[in-house]
């Protein structure tokens, strides 16, 4: 037997509801099937979101024991393993309003994907009688992310988005955002990266949840990190975000190669870090930091190595 616990919501109350199947009845199912048997042989009620059942369109994105997962690609019986019970609970994907049982309202998600226009813009030398190439290299630094199917997988895991989402927007429109601003045939990347500032670009906490949950092996986290230092590149160097990133690069590069927390917020918040006293006097009290930092210190072994390595890394990238 296997036991499916629904979380549900008919529009004014949240309550769970179990479905018990035979054994049979899951066997060979992906959780996208399990649903659908449900539906048609037990409550017709049941509402849930899908489309092509082949892993292309996203729509059937929901969340098995509070981890988000593609159901038309998530079989049961590779659940049963992983779990090791034949008992999962059912949810909608987290940081989603939800409208009714496992659906969601993406309107939210999709006005924040308008913001960083994930159409192109072509470069002027482009034209309808010419048309729009690039070359294979070129194409290939893009098509990871054309892989990204907008199930909101990446949305769901979300910490940042899960502990305030006021000032920061989905990591999958990060991704597309990153893909368009890199693509060898685009007029104007900022475009594209202004709005992804202004949309929290800064704010990831670096959880790499994104990456984890991905059913299509994107990395989000990866592509926030890459958009970081492409809007850089066009200027766009004020406040906390690049400062802090300046920061971390000094203490690797122009400093010892060890990252100095003393400075690192000196440098990244100024004489506002005095309203942060408190906690660093906690950090002082359980050996966190050591005030004598901010004086600098020892170069770390191998240190002239590393700097040669970063080097390298910046003239290969401008060739």
């Amino acid at each position: 037997m296997a036991t499916l616990i629904i979380d549900r919501f008919d529009g004014k109350k949240q309550y769970e509801q179990s479905y018990t199947l035979a054994t049979d009845d899951v066997a060979g199912k992906t959780v996208l099937n399990t649903l659908l048997f449900i539906k048609q042989t037990q409550d017709p009620t049941l509402n849930f979101t899908a489309s092509c059942r082949c892993a292309i369109c996203g729509a059937c994105g929901v969340r098995v024991n509070g981890h988000a997962i593609l159901a038309c690609d998530t079989k049961m019986d590779d659940l049963m393993k992983t779990y090791g019970s034949d008992t999962f609970r059912i949810s909608p994907l987290a940081n989603f309003k939800v409208i009714s049982d496992l659906v969601v309202d993406w309107e939210p998600a999709v006005d924040n994907l308008r913001k960083i226009h994930p159409g192109m813009v072509a470069k002027s030398e482009f034209s309808v009688k010419e048309g729009c190439r690039q070359t294979q290299a070129e194409f290939d630094r893009i098509k990871k992310q054309w892989d990204c199917i907008i199930c909101g997988c990446c949305a769901s895991e979300c910490n940042k988005l899960t502990a305030d989402n006021c000032d920061y927007m989905e990591p999958f429109v990060f991704t597309h955002a990153w893909r368009v601003a890199n693509d060898s045939r685009t007029k104007d990347p900022l475009l594209h990266g202004k709005p992804s500032v202004a949309g929290g670009l800064w704010n990831c906490v670096h959880c790499q949840e994104c990456a984890n949950r991905c059913p299509k092996g994107i990395s989000s986290a990866d592509d926030i990190a890459a958009m970081r230092a492409m809007v850089m590149s066009k200027g766009m160097t004020e406040g906390v975000g690049p400062a802090h990133a300046k920061s971390f690069y000094t203490d690797l590069v122009d400093d010892s190669g060890r990252l100095n927390e003393v400075r690192l917020a000196l440098r990244t918040e100024g004489v506002s870090t005095l309203g942060r006293a408190g906690m660093a006097i906690t950090l002082l009290r359980q050996g966190k930091m050591n005030p004598l930092e901010v004086f600098g210190g020892e170069n770390i072994e191998g240190h002239d190595a590393l700097v040669k390595m970063i080097e390298a890394a910046h003239a290969a990238a401008k060739e």
